[in-house]
């Protein structure tokens, strides 16, 4: 067989064949400014975090983007995914936050002895609600638990149900309310936390704050 008459079936050959749709890949950016107060403490007298891996409800525990249009329906966006699954997702995105808010002497994802308190927690949804043909909202359940690194006491729980409207429908638009979300969740829990965690400054955290936190216990 002559080459150009090869070349030509390969060439039909595979105008024929299937196209592999692209798979869009989506992250959090927190807000650029931060609407936490700033702490009291000296950098040298703060706790020190731990964000440990957030488990993730068995249902929203897919890199693929959910949305749905009535309360008993779930559904995914094909081809349109997180950029890691939702626990490290949401696990990074405090992190981060919690590293630039100023209340922690540091924020780790990696466990060292020298680490004051550990955050678990667990993702119960992170969806898109399309309420109407108009009317959108990003929903972010999570719950939130700080212990203690050395001796598992529970210091602080609190669990956040919160929604944000969706500029535009879609897992652009889902991607930008949950950022928005996520950063409304760290500027109210950092002080609460860095208030509940044990140390030289947890008494002057707590004042500053007004109260013990959000389900937590007085500092020792």
């Amino acid at each position: 067989m002559r080459p150009g008459i090869w070349a030509a079936m390969v060439a039909a050959i595979l105008a024929c064949a299937p196209t592999v749709p692209t798979t869009h890949l989506y992250r959090v950016q927190l807000p650029t400014t931060s609407g936490v107060e700033p702490s009291p403490c000296e950098p040298e007298m703060r706790g020190s975090l731990l964000v440990r891996d957030m488990r993730v409800a068995g249902a929203y525990d897919d890199a693929r983007m959910m949305y749905r249009e009535s309360e008993y329906q779930l559904q995914r966006y094909e081809y349109h995914e997180w950029v890691v699954s939702p626990g490290g997702l949401v696990s990074d995105a405090l992190r981060d936050g919690y590293a630039a808010s100023g209340w922690f002497a540091r924020v780790e994802r990696e466990y060292d002895a020298s680490i004051d308190a550990e955050l678990h927690g667990r993702v119960l949804a992170i969806e898109e609600v399309d309420l109407t043909e108009t009317q959108w909202i990003a929903h972010l359940r999570l719950e939130l638990e700080l212990l203690d690194a050395r001796t598992s006491e529970r210091l602080w729980s609190h669990e956040y149900d919160l929604t944000r409207p969706l500029e535009k429908r879609g897992p652009v638009g889902l991607a930008a309310a949950i950022s928005a979300v996520l950063g409304e969740v760290i500027d109210a829990s950092a002080p609460a936390l860095a208030a509940a965690i044990p140390g030289p400054c947890s008494h002057r955290r707590s004042q500053a704050h007004g109260s013990t936190g959000e389900g937590g216990r007085p500092p020792r």
